[in-house]
């Protein structure tokens, strides 16, 4: 008769990549051109997530499920970036609603929707969090109780910091993405020339 073989074998990281798109254009607009609004700048996201996935293949070992990319648009018609962005392949756009102040809605709840949702019907081993609010504490703490690793990257602040203390305490790991990362990716945008 065999002896069973008890010892844990190495499971492979399966993981995904969610991105909340407002926090990241906004942190990387002021650090690395003082712009207060998204109009202020152009970004050239298609290259910026190939930048990510490859960030992301260096950090985890393992297999990308999907990168999912949270903005927002006025009625939630997708812009023309947006359309681009969602035939990128292993990326999933998901978008919330856009004010008439320009405040996004609704973004926070599907990444903490969709970080349950992963963990719960244990998709992934591991979720990168690009984001810095604390209303993602709930949606981290009950992933982590599905035994996910939650690995919370940030954008390097000017000063201080940019993301919630109690997000930061509650990930597994934290790195920042640096202002160098970042700035091939971020132009300011042509300014309007005045008619005279």
């Amino acid at each position: 008769m065999a002896i069973p073989d008890l010892m844990p074998h190495p499971v492979a990281a399966k993981y995904a990549v969610l991105v909340d798109v407002g926090y990241l254009y906004a942190a990387a607009g002021e650090v690395l051109l003082g712009a207060k609004e998204r109009k202020e700048y152009r970004v050239a996201a298609d290259e910026l997530i190939q930048s990510l996935q490859k960030h992301a293949e260096e950090r985890i070992s393992g297999e990308l499920l999907r990168i999912y990319w949270y903005d927002a648009a006025r009625d939630r018609v997708p812009t023309v970036d947006q359309r681009v962005i969602a035939q990128l392949p292993w990326v999933k756009v998901r978008l919330g609603n856009l004010n008439a102040r320009g405040q996004q809605k609704g973004v926070d709840a599907q990444i903490r929707s969709d970080l349950e949702a992963l963990a719960r019907h244990h998709a992934v081993t591991d979720t990168i969090l690009l984001a810095g609010d604390e209303d993602m504490v709930p949606a981290v703490e009950a992933a982590q109780a599905y035994g996910v690793r939650i690995h919370l990257w940030g954008v390097e602040p000017p000063y201080g910091t940019n993301q919630a203390e109690r997000l930061v305490w509650e990930s597994d790991t934290v790195e920042v993405i640096t202002a160098d990362f970042l700035r091939p990716f971020f132009s300011r945008a042509p300014q309007p020339v005045p008619v005279t």
